[in-house]
């Protein structure tokens, strides 16, 4: 890439988007010292706000008056940078016509390049279903694959809104030469070679091996017994009876968080034979789209292909007493870890407590005293 360069990572979610901009904040000055990118912003969810607020009617939850300032303050910092800059989030994924016409408006006169991140269906469909059922869902995997095959678009749910990867190019690139439009591939797990970090940062055009600041886990991933545990508490915790900001805080952050993110599990469910085949014609699909299109691939389009028959048939929910145990085993875990209650004894309760001992006393002699 030349000088004087913005690239934009729009998505899609459930790509390793997080890593990446975990990675780069907190490399970020040694990419600016020894690579020369700048990766904007005064706290990292200011891509996060600045995406939020580019579409306020479809993240209406999530707008702060606060951050309103965050995509001009984004702006300022790149038109300030004479070298490469990278702004990155997920949620642009969504954008449409009108947000991509003013980013690429406020971003005139610089060479704007636009990144998709992309993964195999086989892989991104049980990942996006499992984090659904993380924020308070309820669908089992084959009802969450029947309604993406069989619903209308507009009856589903929102999945192609952030996964349809050749969409999302064409929207964001349709002002581009294809040249300046990036998929970047996630390697197949077990693959030799350059990873998705490697990937990413040649197409920055940084030594990866020199931002080697480590980032904690994130974005935790369930068994399947532990996401079929959560989803059929999901039933009880529906926002009718709790509010979001309580499940988020007990459910997402303490229950999946601590307890659930230590277990040593990590396997997913995956897609049966028969709905891998439907994925696959889906890739196809996608892949001939992407090599007619034109567009730059970093790492291998081979990589977003589904290969049916690598996918184990018969596969099934698990299996009722497992997730008993599992449920069983979270509990106790739970209660191991929670804060006791205050044991500290209130002015009533030392009264009761001198009451029912008396009781306690003299009920224990009446059973010592036979009558005649």
């Amino acid at each position: 890439m030349s000088r004087s360069v913005v690239v934009l990572h729009v998505g899609v979610p459930k790509t390793g988007t997080t890593y990446l901009q975990d990675r780069l904040w907190r490399n970020r000055d040694t990419a600016l010292r020894t690579g020369g990118l700048l990766y904007p912003g005064d706290v990292v969810d200011d891509h996060f706000h600045a995406a939020v607020h580019l579409q306020p009617a479809r993240y209406l939850d999530w707008v702060d008056p606060g951050h309103a300032d965050a995509w001009p303050r984004l702006v300022d910092a790149v038109r300030g940078w004479p070298g490469t800059s990278v702004i990155s989030h997920e949620l642009f994924a969504t954008a449409g016509d009108d947000v991509v016409e003013r980013v690429l408006g406020d971003l005139a006169g610089l060479e704007v390049h636009v990144v998709v991140t992309a993964r195999d269906l086989a892989r991104q469909i049980p990942s996006v279903w499992q984090e659904n059922v993380k924020n308070q869902h309820r669908s089992t995997l084959d009802e969450f694959v029947t309604g993406l095959r069989d619903l209308p678009r507009a009856e589903q749910d929102p999945f192609w809104e952030f996964q349809d990867v050749v969409g999302i190019l064409r929207t964001w690139g349709r002002d581009l030469p294809p040249d300046r439009v990036h998929v970047v591939t996630v390697p197949r797990p077990g693959a030799q070679g350059a990873t998705l970090w490697d990937r990413f940062c040649g197409l920055l055009g940084v030594d990866p091996d020199a931002l080697d600041r480590p980032v904690p886990p994130s974005n935790t991933a369930l068994s399947p017994t532990q996401t079929e545990m959560v989803r059929r508490l999901n039933e009880h915790l529906q926002p009718d009876r709790v509010p979001w900001d309580r499940y988020e805080r007990a459910v997402k952050r303490h229950l999946i968080g601590d307890v659930l993110f230590e277990a040593p599990d990590r396997s997913a469910r995956v897609l049966t034979r028969e709905q891998a085949s439907w994925a696959a014609r889906c890739a196809d699909e996608m892949v001939s789209d992407i090599r007619e299109a034109g567009y730059d691939v970093v790492g291998d389009l081979d990589d977003l292909r589904v290969d049916p028959t690598a996918i184990r048939d018969g596969d099934t929910e698990p299996a009722p007493d497992d997730v008993l145990e599992t449920t069983v085993a979270t509990l106790a875990e739970t209660l191991r870890r929670m804060p006791l209650p205050d044991d500290t004894p209130t002015v009533a309760g030392r009264v009761k407590s001198v009451l029912r001992n008396g009781h306690r006393r003299v009920t224990a002699v009446r059973r010592r005293v036979r009558p005649y």
